[in-house]
């Protein structure tokens, strides 16, 4: 590991001469897990995944690296990922295999919680073409290497922001196709929606999950593997099947085949996200569902505050409920439910606040606990932060 070039290695990953063309950036690429199974399980019925973001606590760069990779390309094995991974060297412990050990069965993904994130981002950053990433000063890279640690040295050390920017240009005109984003301020509900990331991220994974499933299937390579494969499939296993794994291969290529990605991610948001109830309620202040009783403290004691000022401040409250679930710091748990994402929107003459919080079912109730988020209180964070602006903007 200590002999080779570094930056040699690192080199082909950057788009140079024609793979820079649009015909042939962005890109995005995804190897085969037969370089690391002979055989996955497959799930019958696959139940909805969710996002985990593990803090390097749990261990080094490398270690998460190569753990995460393995456990990721499991994702045909859904919510059987754990008794499906066997990609552990036994000689070596670090306490993210412990930590997998204790999982709960749920289909997860699982990525560092590094400084950039790349390894969760990367399917919505190989989304962006090249002008856009060079208008916010972002490499332009060819394909992701597998899950690489050795990423975080290309970009820059603000490069979440910069691709947060990046991508609320590129989503912008499947969100509003009359009105530029910049014709709006930072605040609006849906240029704050259109930047988060978190937001888009399962969708764009479930996306990628289905151009994966396009691919064939690796033949067996010896006879031994033939054998087994055949003795696999006498089995009858009610929760999954036994299969070779799918062939890697190239999921999108140029900046054509990219947006029509794209457009299937938002297509997926809108499916399973609640994306357009999010924009109507922006749009006409109207409130699709109650807010949820089970915070009908943080509700009472956020409206008391705003209405004890001199000036009376309406307050509605607007919970989008079915989405997929993203765990991390700014994420709390209640009652096999994750609560994320507060956005408000805010009408001076009308003297409104309307609160947006998305929330979705999850089966990891105990991971906040195990992942040290869990003292963090997230939602009276936000809440507080929305009635400190709203005062201070209606006074």
């Amino acid at each position: 590991m200590e002999s080779f070039d570094r930056q040699e290695f690192l080199e082909p990953h950057y788009a140079t001469g024609e793979d820079r063309e649009p015909e042939r950036f962005p890109e995005l690429s995804t190897l085969s897990p037969a370089f690391f199974y002979q055989f996955v399980p497959v799930a019958k019925v696959a139940s909805t995944p969710e996002v985990v973001f593990v803090p390097p606590s749990l261990g080094s760069s490398l270690e998460l690296t190569g753990v995460l990779a393995g456990w990721n390309f499991l994702w045909e094995a859904g919510q059987y990922r754990k008794e499906a991974y066997t990609h552990i060297q036994r000689n070596e412990r670090p306490e993210i295999t412990r930590w997998l050990e204790r999982l709960r069965e749920a289909n997860v993904y699982l990525f560092a919680d590094s400084p950039t994130k790349y390894a969760a981002y990367t399917p919505l950053y190989q989304l962006l073409p090249k002008r856009l990433l060079d208008r916010h000063k972002l490499p332009a890279l060819r394909r992701p290497p597998m899950n690489g640690w050795w990423t975080e040295e290309l970009l820059p050390a603000d490069f979440t922001q910069r691709l947060s920017r990046a991508f609320a240009e590129y989503v912008w005109k499947y969100i509003d196709s009359g009105s530029g984003l910049a014709s709006f301020s930072q605040r609006e509900p849906l240029a704050v929606l259109s930047h988060n990331l978190d937001f888009w991220l399962p969708y764009a994974i479930t996306v990628t999950e289905g151009l994966m499933s396009s691919f064939q299937r690796v033949e067996p390579e010896t006879d031994k593997q033939r054998e087994l494969l055949a003795q696999a499939k006498k089995e009858d296993f009610e929760e999954v099947e036994i299969e070779r794994p799918r062939m890697g291969g190239t999921l999108w290529l140029g900046e054509e085949e990219a947006a029509e990605v794209m457009q299937s991610v938002f297509d997926e948001a809108d499916q399973n996200g609640r994306l357009r109830n999010i924009i109507d309620a922006v749009r006409s202040h109207r409130v699709s569902d109650d807010f949820s009783p089970r915070w009908s403290y943080a509700r009472e004691d956020f409206e008391r505050k705003l209405y004890s000022k001199r000036s009376k401040v309406r307050v509605s409250f607007v919970e989008l409920k079915d989405t997929l679930p993203v765990h991390g710091p700014s994420s709390e748990y209640t009652d096999d439910l994750l609560w994320e994402d507060f956005t408000a929107l805010l009408d001076r003459k009308e003297r409104h606040v309307v609160v947006c919080l998305r929330s979705g079912t999850t089966k990891l109730g105990d991971i906040a606990t195990e992942l040290g988020y869990a003292n963090h209180s997230p939602v009276s964070k936000a809440l507080a932060r929305i009635r400190r602006k709203a005062e201070r903007f209606l006074n």
